[in-house]
């Protein structure tokens, strides 16, 4: 549970509706013990981060490692409950800047993580009982998601331990090595990430998350579940082939971190079966595809987003949102259960007997069974803030492109409009562009459309959840089908009733930064922007971001091979045919699309004496709008606000 204390965000421990720890640090990584007696997590306060134990019944926690500062990234128990194993990055953070940086390294920066020290991730091993810590994995590369075999002798994890990782960024490779350390031994796989490995019950098979195309893009190859032999005999194979979908919850929302842990596989209990997420049409859903291969079959349905599960005897607990939840945790019961409980925002509309929502129609659901399994809701964590609150809900409006392609999109009216009375709209665009708008709580649109503003947002080609060539449709292409895809949606968005067209406003973070400066460039059918954590100049870009490099992957070669290419896919090309008011929002630390982009834009902008301002956030990530500081967060809607009410009205 999180919550705002001054200008920090604090974390606890609940059970059920209710608090279960409480301290001056942050509390995270909840991990059960095997005869769910005892709760280890993770507390961390400034640079201390320890791993506490604390008994189901409560009483006092305990801690069970004295680490040196550093930052704990994973948590697991042992099945046998007497060790748990972890991911420790040693290093306290900066008081102060240092006298220099000495820089050998191609990938010497990270967006989140800021310049990267001599110090790597790796895997250390902690004694339940007496706090014995052992760190079972070294070297020069980093270690992650270790996942313990059922006998609690051996720990899978992944690590790209290549020469050359730095130039080969999307190639890693799952790894074994006993509990008590030793050589690990590397499973056979083709090239290509992986994460997230998880043992079947009998411990013969690993399955892990992953592709085989190293040389796509970030998002561009559909993410599936892979099975391996454990002892390295058996190659590994892509149990979903042919299913066209991506493994992963890519719904965009401001209520959480974009960048998020992830949601390994999980086996069932006899390990015939492997359950997964899966992002489709705006949703994410639980599927099941049996080990062997095969059809994958979706458990749930609807107009939901299933951000992460559990599974525990056929039965599942699960954390779901859906456009008017922020989220609350669900169990789904898989047939031979009673069930009780209360159903979600999204099932209360439906019949009630189903799942939430209905069949994705179009998508991977169709062929499978009929899809009855239901999810219960049972917390309210958000309950007595709903009760205060008038939320809009959002209209599905697709509609078809200028090549005939349908294209999912959504319309946010204001919960309050007078008959007859037309609103001003604004266009949202997401960023990614490898992601996808759809079935998540989003804050800042629910604020605009209790301003009075219709909110329209829509997932273009290049957006996930909708097949890998619809994905992959604007490789070295960008601003060609995904503007027109936009544009597109504007005209169907002019057509709805109640809609003033005379007053349109047009905003994006990141990709959706990028797309919002595109517009501007090409069109003058908006009377104002706001721009957000953009890109504005590949070129630069290529060089600045801390993974700029690996946009060859996108753009066909490197930008010192071919400026041109990169010039004609660069918002900053078209920059004097800009006559919209803009707004230009940036954090100073940005190491995605760092602050250089905007002051390109700006500057520029501002040089030919054009309607800019700029808002610059000091200390702030390009998270900014999802996890950065309470106060700036606020700010930062309030600007915005203030922007929309001078060009648009209310």
């Amino acid at each position: 549970m999180k919550w705002i204390e001054g200008k920090k965000y604090r974390t606890q421990l609940w059970i059920g509706e209710r608090p279960f720890t409480s301290s001056s640090g942050d509390d995270a990584f909840p991990r059960w013990s095997s005869d769910g007696k005892t709760i280890a997590f993770v507390r961390t306060a400034e640079d201390d981060a320890q791993i506490w134990l604390i008994g189901r019944a409560g009483g006092e926690a305990r801690p069970v490692t004295k680490l040196p500062p550093g930052k704990i990234k994973a948590l697991e128990w042992s099945p046998d409950g007497t060790r748990l194993a972890f991911v420790f990055h040693p290093g306290a953070k900066e008081k102060e800047p240092p006298l220099l940086r000495h820089v050998t390294r191609l990938r010497y920066k990270e967006e989140g993580a800021g310049f990267l020290d001599s110090e790597r991730d790796h895997i250390w091993i902690v004694q339940a009982r007496d706090g014995r810590t052992e760190q079972i994995t070294r070297g020069d590369w980093d270690d992650a998601c270790p996942a313990w075999s059922p006998d609690s002798r051996r720990i899978a994890f992944v690590s790209n331990r290549l020469p050359d990782a730095d130039y080969r960024l999307l190639e890693f490779d799952v790894w074994i090595v006993g509990s008590g350390g030793g050589v690990p031994r590397k499973l056979p796989k083709p090239a290509g990430p992986a994460s997230h490995p998880v043992w079947s019950p009998d411990g013969r098979t690993i399955a892990f998350l992953g592709h085989d195309q190293p040389e796509e893009s970030w998002g561009g190859a559909n993410t599936h579940v892979w099975t391996v032999g454990a002892d390295g005999r058996r190659p590994a194979r892509d149990i979903l082939r042919g299913f066209d979908r991506t493994c992963e919850d890519l719904v965009i929302t401001d209520t959480r971190s974009f960048h998020g842990a992830g949601q390994p596989p999980v086996w069932s209990g006899d390990g015939r079966e492997i359950y997964f997420l899966a992002s489709d049409r705006g949703a994410c859903h639980i599927y099941q595809a049996r080990a062997a291969g095969g059809r994958p079959e979706p458990l749930t349905r609807g107009q939901i987003e299933v951000t992460s599960f559990t599974e525990a005897g056929r039965r599942m607990a699960a954390a779901v949102s859906d456009p008017l939840t922020i989220g609350e945790i669900c169990t789904l019961e898989l047939p031979g259960r009673a069930r009780s409980g209360r159903p979600l925002a999204a099932e209360r509309r439906a019949r009630g007997t189903r799942a939430p929502g209905g069949r994705t129609a179009g998508g991977p659901a169709e062929g499978g069974r009929s899809g009855t399994y239901r999810l219960e809701r049972v917390s309210a964590v958000n309950d007595a803030l709903w009760r205060e609150l008038k939320l809009a809900r959002p209209v599905g409006l697709s509609f078809t492109s200028f090549d005939g392609a349908r294209i999912q999109g959504w319309l946010l009216r204001p919960p309050d409009r007078p008959r007859g009375r037309k609103r001003p709209a604004i266009v949202q665009i997401h960023g990614g562009p490898r992601a996808q708008y759809g079935c998540a709580f989003f804050h800042e649109f629910q604020l605009l459309a209790a301003m009075g503003y219709a909110v329209f947002y829509c997932n273009p080609r290049g957006s996930q959840g909708y097949g890998e060539a619809f994905t992959k449709a604007i490789r070295n292409d960008w601003g060609n089908l995904d503007y027109r895809d936009i544009m597109a949606g504007v005209d169907a968005l002019e057509r709805q009733p109640g809609v003033d067209s005379r007053r349109l406003g047009v905003c994006g973070g990141s990709y959706g930064g990028y797309m919002t400066n595109w517009i501007l460039g090409n069109t003058r059918r908006f009377r104002a922007a706001i721009t957000m954590r953009s890109v504005t100049n590949l070129f630069s870009m290529f060089g600045t971001s801390d993974f700029g490099y690996e946009d060859s992957r996108e753009f066909g070669g490197h930008a010192f091979d071919d400026p041109a290419n990169y010039a004609r896919q660069s918002p900053i090309t078209y920059v004097k045919r800009i006559r919209t008011p803009l707004l230009i929002l940036h954090a100073e630390g940005d190491l995605r699309c760092p602050i250089e982009q905007a002051e390109q834009l700006y500057t520029m902008l501002k040089a030919m004496k054009r309607k800019v301002e700029f808002i610059r956030f000091p200390e702030e990530n390009h998270d900014l709008s999802r996890a950065g500081r309470p106060d700036r967060r606020i700010e930062r809607l309030r600007r915005i606000q203030a922007w929309w009410r001078r060009y648009l009205g209310s």
